[in-house]
């Protein structure tokens, strides 16, 4: 019996037991009945999410394009990035996270179970955008100071600013919640864990000290 089982038989078991304690023994019953039937609907809804938010291996598509496949109850459900995406040996390199001297490198990490679709652009202080997949990471490389990294997607779009020295190297969690009531995006400075998530991620852009401010 799987985590929502669980809590969802749980859940009947406590509704079982108030029953007991009702004025009437069909109305009790009847409370159960419909318990049991809306924990039913609620595991059915949530099941379909799960199977969402499962994937395939990530593949690179013929034109260089960085591809993210979402498993479906019909199939899967590609999100690609609109652009070739930096090769093996790039996405090794900068899996080294090596500080750059005079530099602050910002590695912007999207790697969460629930974020299984969508793309969703990036910014640095109003510059040009970047594209981001799930499972994917984007390296900046900035000069110190303090900036705004803004974020949007097809239904909303938010920011973080933060300060950031020279040699150092910040890990920001790009945080997607998607789930059948809605989807969220946030972002938060991350973790000594977010590098592991990063490992595990794809690099998608490469940004340079002369393409950023």
């Amino acid at each position: 019996m799987g985590i929502l089982e669980r809590l969802l038989h749980s859940v009947v078991n406590r509704h079982d037991g108030e029953s007991n304690h009702g004025d009437s023994r069909s109305h009790g019953k009847f409370v159960l009945s419909v318990d049991r039937r809306t924990a039913m609907v609620s595991l059915a809804a949530l099941s379909g999410v799960q199977l969402t938010g499962c994937a395939e291996p990530p593949r690179k598509a013929a034109d260089g394009r960085y591809c993210y496949h979402a498993k479906t109850h019909s199939g899967s459900r590609p999100t690609c990035t609109p652009g070739a995406v930096p090769d093996l040996t790039a996405d090794a390199q900068a899996k080294q996270f090596v500080p750059v001297p005079d530099k602050l490198v910002v590695y912007v990490v999207r790697n969460r179970w629930g974020d299984a679709v969508n793309v969703v652009n990036l910014a640095f202080d109003g510059g040009s955008l970047v594209s981001t997949t799930p499972a994917s990471l984007v390296r900046f490389v900035l000069t110190p100071g303090t900036h705004r990294l803004a974020f949007e997607w097809k239904k909303g779009r938010g920011d973080l600013e933060f300060r950031g020295e020279a040699g150092q190297v910040l890990f920001v969690d790009l945080v997607g919640s998607l789930w059948f009531w809605g989807e969220s995006y946030r972002m938060e400075i991350g973790g000594p864990a977010l590098r592991d998530k990063a490992l595990k991620s794809r690099l998608v852009a490469d940004v340079n000290p002369g393409e950023t401010k």
